[in-house]
Parts: C-alpha cells; sequence; structure tokens
C-alpha cells in the first residue's frame, strides 16, 4: 500500500509541471483519428456456456478486420476509453469486461487465466470471429496468452496476431515485482476502500493523464469485489506454456513498469518464437493510458501485417 502511495503523489507532481502538454498531443490526431471520433460504442451482453453474463462494447464495421480488448486486474472496458476513438471505423472493436469486474458477473470462484480464457474463448466463438487480433492488458495480457495457446490447438484457429501489455512471463508470489502486488490483493475487504482503488490505479501510471479519465478507472476498480482481488492473488501465467504460441506477437513495455522489469520483457521475449519488441521512455505500466496515440499507431500497423519477425527495439517517439 505505501508503494501505491507513493506512485500516485509523483503523478500528482508530475501533473502540475505538464499541465499544459494535453493541448500538444490533440494537435498529432489523424484525420484518420478525427473520423473515427464520432464512432459510437454500444454496450452489449453476452452469456458464457457456464452462465456467466459479460458486458461489452462493439464498435466499427461488422465486416472489418477485428480486434478484441482485454483489461488489466480492477479494470473493465474503460481501461481503452483513450484508445477506442482512434481506432477508425473500419475496424470492427470489441472491449470486453471480463468475470468479476465491472458490470459483467461477479462470481465467487474461478479466477485462473483458464476461467478467464474459457470465457473469452466462448465469445469468439459464439461471434464466429476468425483472423482476430487479441489484445490484453497486465491481467489481459495474461489471459491473451491463455487464450492463444488453446487457440492453437486443432479446431480453434480464432486468431491472427496478439499483443501483450504491460505482460511478462508470469505473475507470481515470488517475483519482486509482483508480490507486493499480490499480497495487497490477498487482504482486500469489502467494501473495497477508496484509498485502494486510487492508489492502486495511480502506481500503474508515469505520466499524467487526463483527470476524468482517472476518476472513471478509480471507480471501476471498487467495482470489482473483495473475491476477485483475493482470486487474483493466486498469480497467473506459465512461462513453459508460452513457447505454443506461434501467431506473431507485439510486446509492449513502460520502461518506468513499476511491476515488470526489462529482465521480465527480456525472458518473456525469448520464450514467444514470433514477437516484436517496442519500448515506450518515461511511461509506466499502463501504456495504453498515458500514451493513447502512440499505442494506437503500433496496433494499427501491426494489424495490417506489420512484425511477423522476431526482433527486439526500443522506439523513442511518442
Amino acid at each position: 500500500m505505501r508503494t501505491f502511495r507513493r506512485m500516485f503523489a509523483v503523478v500528482v507532481v508530475a501533473g502540475g509541471l505538464v499541465a499544459g502538454s494535453s493541448g500538444v498531443a490533440q494537435s498529432g490526431i489523424t484525420a484518420a483519428h478525427r473520423e473515427a471520433a464520432d464512432t459510437q460504442l454500444t454496450s452489449l451482453l453476452f452469456k458464457t456456456k457456464a452462465g456467466l453474463t459479460l458486458n461489452y462494447v462493439q464498435q466499427g464495421d461488422p465486416k472489418g478486420p477485428v480486434i478484441v480488448l482485454l483489461h488489466g486486474a480492477g479494470d473493465s472496458w474503460h481501461s481503452y476509453d483513450r484508445v477506442y476513438p482512434l481506432i477508425p471505423r473500419r475496424y470492427l472493436v470489441y472491449g470486453i469486461t471480463m468475470r468479476g469486474h465491472g458490470m459483467s458477473d461477479h462470481p465467487e470462484t474461478g479466477f485462473t487465466a483458464a476461467d478467464f480464457a474459457g470465457d473469452i474463448l466462448d465469445f469468439l466463438d459464439a461471434k464466429n470471429i476468425r483472423h482476430a487480433t487479441l489484445v490484453g492488458h497486465s491481467l489481459g495480457s495474461f489471459v491473451a496468452q491463455k487464450v492463444a495457446e488453446l487457440d492453437s490447438e486443432p479446431g480453434q484457429g480464432h486468431l491472427d496476431r496478439l499483443v501483450l501489455i504491460g505482460s511478462g512471463p508470469g505473475i507470481s508470489k515470488k517475483s519482486p515485482g509482483t508480490a507486493p502486488v499480490l499480497s495487497a490483493f490477498s487482504q482486500l475487504k469489502d467494501p473495497i476502500p477508496f484509498t485502494f482503488a486510487r492508489d492502486f490505479q495511480a502506481s500503474t501510471i508515469y505520466s499524467p493523464v487526463p483527470a476524468a479519465n482517472f476518476e472513471v478507472w478509480v471507480e471501476e476498480a471498487m467495482k470489482v469485489p473483495a473475491s476477485t482481488w483475493r482470486g487474483l492473488a493466486g498469480g497467473h501465467g506459465s512461462p513453459d506454456e508460452l513457447v505454443k504460441i506461434r501467431i506473431p506477437t507485439l510486446v509492449l513495455w513502460g520502461e518506468k513498469d513499476s511491476i515488470f522489469s526489462k529482465a521480465d520483457e527480456d525472458t518473456l521475449m525469448k520464450m514467444l518464437p514470433n514477437a516484436k519488441f517496442s519500448a515506450y521512455p518515461e511511461t509506466g505500466h499502463a501504456l495504453h493510458w498515458e500514451r493513447p496515440e502512440r499505442f494506437a499507431r503500433e496496433l494499427l500497423a501491426f494489424v495490417r501485417g506489420g512484425g511477423s519477425r522476431k526482433s527486439v527495439s526500443a522506439v523513442s517517439g511518442r
């Protein structure tokens, strides 16, 4: 908890120093981005084979290339609020709120990567989705890894590409970066304290984000019951399973990530057979919150077919 509060103080101070930077960011929006800005998100419900109801949003051309977005722990489809307007409407975008979060059902148990992945595979099956790009942040990245692993089995074939944001070779109680986070999760009780939700979300940010977005993300974290947080405390991901992921993968990491180190990224890249790596300077764990324009550019370039070879790069542009 102290780590969360210390990071929150840094964000507030930084916000004061660069209060005028938002105008510069807005000036970089392209014509395609402006075209996408009026796209309406539709909020819908989906029932899994296990009987759980998931909330999701949809935008874009029903016949366009499919992009599926998965959020991190304590978030919801709102995690990509700064990204949706930057994706042209010729793409079909789904933002799914995973079980235990937001307005999706909150079961008491069932929070392994396999449980989450089963829900996502049910969704892909029901929508008859093929050739999709699956994007996952943090917890969502480990769910995406599991989906991609299972999708490699005969009779699947939903995915063409995988994008991992703020990911690693796994979340373990033994890891210096993830152990404090999992410990904090395991101790939570209902109602979730506002201070925990605020400080946890702030701990994932290095550079300032818009106040309105931050308030939404804190509110979403407060919707998550203690049973979900405690269920997540067991950890996720297995490095040994990563070699089964054969599809092109884009790994995105903020150099100021407070959870996963560069060594974690190196391990992840060694285990993935077909991956590209891109580092974001002066950026924290939730890089799509801090650098949505650069993230959208890299995502769309990857969807269009870039990055089918293994390489490591650190791009300094924002």
